[in-house]
């Protein structure tokens, strides 16, 4: 297993073959494989994120996925999430940042089992999620890897249009498929564009939890 202390020395971070844990297709496999080889990782980007996250009024906790309710079928995507409770996070407004087999993503979500959820996202001012860089995307459904569609105002109103359904969610954020350029990047420059998105959405972030 390789040491955190390797990872931050610069020797390794988030690479192209860390999509090869889920072809291991057993549930022991699998899991083996994410806790050796990617949650060490997430746990350099929870360290690399304490100062981006401390700029806000409230103490933001990490959870690391530990898909413990599997007993069968191993996890198709894992993450580690970030809330202001220390107890979980979807209920609440929360970030998460994580892999499918095929995308490192990071998304600011409001799920289906977030309280008040229609109030808070009717409360959130549009101009402000507009502002996020171009090369965000939106999404509707945090189970389907293919739910993100590009930012635009069109589409973030449709988005928003379907907040009425029990079962809506909302996502905004920024995606990397494998084979992009960001996974040749130097772990210090890695660490620099992941701080730059999560900059990026936490004004959208911040009025979340004021509301």
């Amino acid at each position: 297993m390789e040491s955190i202390e390797r990872l931050e020395g610069g020797l390794a971070m988030y690479e192209d073959q860390d999509f090869r844990v889920f072809e291991d297709q057993t549930l022991p496999g699998r899991l083996g494989k994410i806790r050796e080889q990617i949650d060490p990782k997430f746990m350099i980007t929870v360290a690399a994120l304490q100062p981006v996250f401390a700029t806000l009024a409230v103490p933001i906790y990490d959870h690391v996925s530990k898909h413990l309710r599997r007993t069968k079928n191993p996890p198709t995507d894992t993450w580690v999430a970030f809330s202001t409770s220390k107890r979980g996070y979807k209920m609440l407004p929360h970030l998460e940042i994580g892999f499918w087999d095929d995308r490192f993503f990071i998304w600011l979500a409001v799920l289906q089992e977030a309280k008040n959820r229609q109030a808070l996202l009717s409360s959130l001012k549009e101009d402000l999620v507009m502002t996020l860089p171009s090369d965000f995307e939106c999404g509707s459904d945090h189970t389907d890897k293919n739910s993100g569609v590009p930012l635009t105002r069109e589409a973030y109103q449709a988005l928003m249009a379907t907040q009425t359904d029990r079962h809506a969610e909302w996502q905004v954020g920024r995606q990397f498929h494998r084979g992009d350029a960001f996974f040749t990047l130097t772990p210090e420059d890695q660490a620099a564009t992941i701080r730059e998105i999560v900059t990026a959405l936490l004004p959208v972030y911040d009025q979340l939890i004021r509301i």
